[in-house]
């Protein structure tokens, strides 16, 4: 089970970084396909779990999300400008309750209605921000890069200390494998690679003590993004979101941890840095 899960890391992880070193469409096409196999997978977690969704209107409304927020931002402003992003929510709305009003009465309207909004929302919304912090001027690049340094360090560093000298769980009945010690572990990786970033690539852009208290807050919220995710698991009895990636589990288990972290950090530095 080892080399499968070495050679998907190694590959997706080769795929990902050159994306985002390119930019534009090849860093669009990856987020995308990401956001559309992670809302398949959080869909049928929720149908596992015995809630009823239109996933297919889910599913293609957040492609379209991804699309707009690449091609124009959020855009919730004046009337004078572009508002793509915030008009296809609204037509997310009518699609979802004209897709009940076909249907007809029914116990599980309200679960098709908040399950497919919220699929969109919790998958695509969130992680349609990385495209926005990979089109952040100056630095887009190198702030992306720290993004993914922070949760990929502190995911494996938690693991390895975790695994090794995890005593004392934090939430056991969520995660059984997650512990005081991985996470602290983990805090602190994310820490140093604040530091790292700081005084190489991103000297004029962070202080040396601004850039250990993003890595802390990014690193806290990629793990209540993590065990998030978790407890939808747990309710609808599954390990894995899926079994796409081998020794992986599946697309929403390997970014679980940026649907927290991607929009928050994105929102630091469009208001404080920009």
């Amino acid at each position: 089970m080892l080399m499968p899960r070495l050679l998907t890391g190694i590959v997706g992880g080769a795929l990902l970084l050159g994306s985002i070193y390119f930019g534009s469409l090849p860093f669009l096409f990856i987020v995308l396909g990401i956001v559309l196999l992670g809302t398949r997978e959080f869909y049928t977690l929720a149908e596992n779990t015995g809630y009823p969704c239109y996933s297919g209107i889910g599913i293609v409304a957040s492609a379209l999300v991804v699309l707009s927020v690449f091609l124009n931002g959020v855009s919730f402003g004046q009337v004078t400008d572009n508002q793509t992003t915030s008009a296809l929510i609204a037509l997310l709305i009518i699609l979802i309750v004209s897709r009940s009003l076909a249907k007809g009465p029914a116990d599980t309207s309200l679960s098709e209605w908040s399950v497919t909004f919220m699929g969109v929302f919790y998958v695509s919304w969130s992680l349609s921000h990385l495209i926005l912090i990979r089109d952040l001027r100056p630095g887009g690049r190198e702030i992306t890069f720290l993004l993914f340094a922070l949760i990929w360090v502190e995911d494996i560093t938690a693991y390895a200390v975790g695994s090794r000298l995890g005593k004392h769980k934090i939430a056991e009945a969520i995660s059984p494998k997650k512990s005081w010690e991985g996470t602290i572990a983990g805090l602190i990786g994310a820490a140093a690679v604040g530091v790292l970033f700081q005084m190489t690539l991103l000297r004029q852009q962070l202080r040396l003590t601004e850039a250990i208290g993003l890595a802390l807050i990014v690193g806290i919220l990629a793990f209540a993004s993590d065990l998030g995710e978790s407890v939808l698991k747990r309710g609808a009895g599954a390990k894995d979101s899926s079994q796409l990636l081998p020794g992986h589990g599946g697309v929403l288990d390997r970014f679980d941890s940026f649907l927290l972290a991607a929009p928050f950090y994105y929102y630091y530095w469009a208001f404080l840095k920009h």
